[in-house]
């Protein structure tokens, strides 16, 4: 079979894209039916459902993100970092107790010796994904950023994903916009709001003791009461890309891979910061992981 079927599932969206023999991709079907979204007992017929909508009611289909968790269709296990296309590869698992020939692709896990711990799920495929387009120098060592809800930086090395951490940003921007007093009221973007935060995430005491900020700022009228969600944005943003600077080397280049929607942001801190970085479109990596996992599975 010429082509066949991957899909990145996660919390809050659903993604079924159909690739060629190169990975490359040729239609894809998009939704917002993450798997919160879902009982587990319907998210197999609505797979199929959108199998069939795309061509592909019978073709093999390899999955990806929450959908193997523990509150998804099936949970599969984590593996280790640090963590390779070889690896998730060969711990892929078949989904029992269905007729589709489906396989889920395992998480990464990473445990500290003083206890840390941290998970991913479907942004190893992306990684994997951008690494099958990166040059060896890349390959060999790099550090990639995925923004997002929980936003991962990733230390890649020798081509596996040795180390990363998760910045909890997306998240708390929402809780913090929808129940807190800090932001009230319709909201506007304001570019120079958005750059008084990332200014103020610079300087000390840190983060829990600025975040009133957003809220003082527009009693005291330092800036409109629209504009404290971009003062709150930048100071979540300029705060996640401050403490991971830390850990850069000198002149080294983030590898930003997201839509342009937060690789605006994302890219207007780095840039503040005089961090260099380079923006890739993740829409086609996931699709590219996936496939390239597949394959090195033989399970395509």
């Amino acid at each position: 079979m010429s082509e066949v079927l991957v899909c990145d599932w996660g919390t809050s969206s659903f993604r079924l894209m159909k690739i060629g023999l190169e990975g490359e991709l040729l239609s894809q079907v998009s939704t917002d039916r993450g798997i919160k979204n879902l009982k587990r007992a319907d998210m197999e017929p609505y797979l199929k459902a959108q199998m069939s909508a795309i061509g592909g009611a019978n073709y093999p289909v390899v999955l990806c993100g929450m959908v193997g968790s523990g509150i998804g269709w099936h949970e599969v296990p984590y593996v280790d970092c640090p963590a390779s296309k070889a690896s998730l590869a060969a711990a892929l698992v078949r989904i029992p107790d269905t007729d589709l020939q489906a396989w889920c692709v395992p998480g990464v896990k990473r445990i500290t010796r003083s206890g840390t711990a941290d998970v991913m799920r479907g942004e190893e495929t992306q990684i994997i994904g951008w690494l099958t387009q990166a040059s060896s120098q890349e390959q060999a060592k790099a550090t990639l950023c995925l923004p997002g809800t929980h936003s991962k930086w990733v230390h890649i090395e020798g081509g596996e994903i040795c180390a990363f951490s998760t910045a909890f940003t997306g998240e708390l921007y929402a809780l913090l916009t929808a129940h807190s007093v800090l932001v009230q009221g319709a909201q506007g973007y304001s570019a120079e709001a958005f750059t008084a935060g990332l200014a103020a995430s610079a300087e000390e005491p840190g983060l829990i003791l600025q975040l009133f900020n957003a809220r003082s700022r527009t009693v005291l009228g330092l800036q409109s009461g629209a504009a404290s969600a971009s003062y709150l944005s930048g100071l979540l943003i300029g705060s996640e890309v401050v403490a991971m600077a830390r850990k850069l080397g000198q002149g080294e280049c983030v590898h930003l891979v997201c839509g342009d929607n937060l690789a605006a942001p994302y890219g207007e801190a780095l840039q503040y910061f005089g961090i260099e970085y380079r923006h890739y479109s993740g829409s086609t990596y996931s699709a590219l992981g996936l496939s390239a996992i597949a394959r090195e599975a033989n399970v395509l």
